[in-house]
C-alpha cells in the first residue's frame, strides 16, 4: 500500500524498499492522488482542503528529506531516472512545506568529488532547482552522463511555477545551453516521453531569444525514441497522388467540445470539409459528440502504460494514407511531438493550437492568421498567412451567457488574470507589483490559474511572494470562471506569452485587456485582437513601461474604464466572433490548406519562407508534375 503513513514508516525505519516506497509515493503525489492512509471515512484523495494539503506535504518532505539526507541511500541509475520524473513533485512538496526548496538538501549533503559513487552524484542532480540560491552553472549537465544531465534539464525546463526571477534567468540561460549539449539520450518507456513532451513545449514560456534552441536535440531525441520502438516514416516516396477530394488527417492532441482548441479549429474544420475528407485521430475521451460532430470519420485510441498506443496510432495513420497531415498543436500531449517528427503524409502542417514553431524538418507548414507573424524566421516551417478578419471561433455547446456587469465606481477596483501558472512567471509578476505599488486606489487581484492539488499550493504561494494578498482561485468550471471573471472590472494580460481566448472572454464580458506585444506568435495574440476589433492602440504596449503606464491609466479614470467596457460590449463579440453550423462559411482556410494541396512542390522548390494570400493568388505555378 503506496500511502504516505507506508512511506514514513519506511523512511524513518530505514527499511531496504525506502527508495522503492519514495517512487511510488512520489508518483501518487504528482498524480494527484495522495492519501496518508488514516482510512477515515469520506476521504478523496487529491480532495484536500489547502490546510490538509499543507500538512500531507510538510510530512511527505520531511520523510523525503529522511530519505535523501540518508548517506547510506545510493539510488541505481534505474531510480533516478524514476526520481528524476517527479524532481519536480519534489521541490514544489518541499516549498509547500516551508522549506525554500531544496537547497537545505544540498547543504546537507555537501560537496562532493567526481569520482565519487554515481548514486551519490546523481542524488545531488537531482536536488538542482531553477530557484536555487547557488550559482550553479549549465556547464554541469553538460558534463554529467548524458542520460542523468539531459533527464535533468528536462525536469527544470519543465518547472511549473517558477517561484523567482533568479528562476526565470536560470531556464533562460538553461534554453540557451541546450544546443551546446551532448546528444540526448533518454530511456525508452512512456514516462520519460511524458518528460521530453513537457521540456518541448515549457520552453516556449520564456522570455529568451534563444528558447527555441532545445528543441533541435530534442526532436533529434524524439526520432531516436520513434526509432526504438519501431515506428518509422512511412510516407510513400514517388510521385504524390493527386485527388479530387483529399484525405486530411487532423491529428488532435486536445479537441473536445469544452476545450478552446475545439473553439478556434472548429470554423476551420467546418471550411476544410468542403474541399476534403476529414478524418480526426485523437484519444478517445476528446472525441465527444461535438468532435465528431466535425468530421467524416473518427480514429481513437486509450492512452496506456506502454507503447502499444503509439503502435496503434502509427498503424492507423499509414492504415489511413492521408493526403495531408493537420496537427492544430504540437506539444499539448506526449505524443504528439513524437509523431511530429515522423514523415507520415506527403504534406505535414500545424497551426496555432501551441503557439510556437516546432521546428521539426518534417512539419513543412505552419497555418496562422498574418497579425501573429512578426517574422517568418522564427518558423522552422513555411508560413501560410490568412487575413486576421478571417478568424472566426466555434460556439462551444457547453456556452451559457453570463450576464455583464460593469461598475461605475468600484472600491476596491478588482483586477483578472485569467492565464495559466506557466504564464505567471515571476517577471511578469514583478510588474504587477509595480502597478499595485503606483495605484492611486485600492486594488483586488483575481488569479485564475485553471490549477489544482500540489501545483496549485504551489502557484499560491509563488504568487504571494510578489503579490500578497491576491485571491488565487482553483480549478473552476467554465460557467463559474465567467463569474468570477465578470465580478472584476479589468483584464492585465500575461506576458511574454499571451493569453488569446482569456481576451476574448474578457471583452465579451465587457472587461478591457491591457497587452504585450512581442515577436513570437504566442506574444501577438492579444495584441491582434486588440487591432482587428478596434479597440485603442494604448492598450497594446511595447515595453513594460508602457504596460505599466496603460494599466495605470485604467486603474485611475473609472469614466474611460466604463467607455472601454461600452465599447467592448457594443461589439458584440458573440455575434462578431463565433458561429455554428447555421452560421455561413468563410474560405480563407479552405482555400489555403487546397492551394498548398496543389502547389506543394512548387511552393517548396520557390524556397521562400512565407505565402500570404496575396502571394498565393499571384502564384502562376502549376501543380507539379
Amino acid at each position: 500500500m503506496h500511502d504516505l503513513i507506508a512511506f514514513e514508516r519506511a523512511a524513518y525505519g530505514r527499511t531496504p524498499d525506502r527508495v522503492t516506497r519514495m517512487i511510488a509515493v512520489l508518483r501518487r503525489a504528482a498524480a494527484g492522488r495522495l492519501a496518508d492512509g488514516a482510512g477515515g471515512p469520506g476521504a478523496q484523495p487529491g480532495r484536500e482542503t489547502t490546510a490538509g494539503m499543507e500538512a500531507m506535504a510538510s510530512r511527505l518532505a520531511a520523510a523525503l528529506a529522511a530519505v535523501l539526507a540518508d548517506p547510506e541511500v545510493e539510488p541505481s541509475a534505474r531510480e533516478i531516472e524514476d526520481l528524476i520524473l517527479f524532481s519536480g513533485t519534489i521541490r514544489q512538496l518541499f516549498d509547500i512545506a516551508g522549506f525554500g526548496g531544496t537547497d537545505f538538501l544540498l547543504r546537507l549533503l555537501g560537496d562532493i568529488a567526481w569520482d565519487a559513487p554515481s548514486g551519490q552524484i546523481a542524488k545531488r542532480f537531482l536536488l538542482l532547482s531553477l530557484d536555487s540560491i547557488y550559482d550553479w552553472r549549465p556547464a554541469m549537465l553538460a558534463n554529467a552522463p548524458p542520460r542523468l544531465g539531459w533527464g535533468v534539464l528536462a525536469a527544470l525546463v519543465a518547472t511549473r511555477p517558477i517561484a523567482t526571477r533568479r528562476g526565470v534567468a536560470m531556464k533562460g540561460r538553461l534554453l540557451e545551453a541546450a544546443a551546446s549539449m551532448p546528444p540526448a539520450i533518454f530511456p525508452l518507456d512512456i514516462d520519460h516521453l511524458v518528460l521530453v513532451s513537457l521540456a518541448w513545449m515549457q520552453c516556449s514560456y520564456s522570455a529568451s531569444p534563444h528558447k527555441h534552441a532545445i528543441k533541435a536535440p530534442l526532436n533529434a531525441a524524439l526520432r531516436a525514441m520513434a526509432a526504438g520502438w519501431e515506428l518509422e516514416d512511412v510516407a510513400p516516396a514517388g510521385r504524390r497522388p493527386r485527388r479530387d477530394r483529399p484525405l486530411l488527417l487532423f491529428a488532435a492532441e486536445v479537441i473536445n467540445g469544452t476545450h478552446v482548441q475545439y473553439r478556434y479549429f472548429g470554423r476551420y474544420l467546418r471550411q476544410l470539409r468542403e474541399r476534403f475528407d476529414l478524418v480526426l485521430l485523437t484519444e478517445a475521451r476528446e472525441a465527444d459528440p461535438a468532435a465528431r460532430a466535425l468530421f467524416d470519420r473518427v480514429l481513437t485510441f486509450e492512452r496506456g502504460e506502454d507503447a502499444k498506443h503509439l503502435h496503434r496510432i502509427h498503424r492507423m495513420i499509414a492504415d489511413t494514407a492521408p493526403d495531408i497531415i493537420f496537427y492544430p498543436s504540437v506539444g499539448m500531449r506526449h505524443w504528439g511531438p513524437l509523431f511530429a517528427n515522423l514523415r507520415l503524409a506527403p504534406i505535414q502542417m500545424t497551426a496555432l493550437g501551441h503557439s510556437a514553431s516546432t521546428f521539426c524538418d518534417t512539419i513543412d507548414y505552419y497555418l496562422l492568421e498574418e497579425g501573429y507573424v512578426s517574422d517568418p524566421a522564427l518558423f522552422g516551417e513555411t508560413v501560410i498567412t490568412l487575413p486576421d478578419e478571417s478568424l472566426v471561433f466555434e460556439r462551444p455547446p457547453h456556452y451559457r451567457p453570463c450576464d455583464p456587469a460593469i461598475r461605475a465606481a468600484p472600491h476596491p477596483l478588482r483586477i483578472a488574470f485569467p492565464s495559466n501558472l506557466l504564464k505567471l512567471n515571476p517577471d511578469f509578476l514583478a510588474v504587477i507589483a509595480r502597478i499595485v505599488a503606483a495605484a492611486p486606489r485600492p486594488l483586488e487581484l483575481h488569479f485564475l490559474p485553471n490549477a489544482a492539488g500540489l501545483e496549485l499550493d504551489a502557484g499560491r504561494r509563488a504568487i504571494g511572494r510578489t503579490l500578497p494578498g491576491a485571491t488565487v482561485h482553483g480549478m473552476l468550471s467554465y460557467a463559474d470562471y465567467l463569474a468570477v471573471l465578470s465580478a472584476c472590472d479589468l483584464v492585465l494580460g500575461p506576458f511574454p506569452f499571451g493569453g488569446l481566448h482569456s481576451v476574448v472572454d474578457s471583452l465579451r464580458q465587457g472587461l478591457p485587456v491591457v497587452a504585450m506585444e512581442g515577436a513570437e506568435p504566442h506574444g501577438r495574440t492579444d495584441a491582434m485582437l486588440l487591432r482587428r476589433l478596434g479597440l485603442p492602440g494604448w492598450l497594446v504596449a511595447a515595453n513594460e513601461e508602457d504596460y505599466v503606464a496603460a494599466a495605470l491609466r485604467l486603474i485611475a479614470d473609472d469614466a474611460l474604464r466604463i467607455d472601454l467596457s461600452e465599447q467592448a460590449l457594443a461589439l458584440d463579440i458573440d455575434r462578431l466572433m463565433f458561429g455554428d453550423a447555421a452560421t455561413p462559411l468563410r474560405s480563407e482556410v479552405r482555400d489555403a490548406v487546397w492551394w498548398i494541396h496543389r502547389h506543394h512542390e512548387a511552393a517548396r522548390a520557390d524556397g521562400r519562407k512565407l505565402w500570404s494570400e496575396a502571394d498565393r493568388s499571384a502564384f502562376d505555378g502549376a501543380p507539379s508534375a
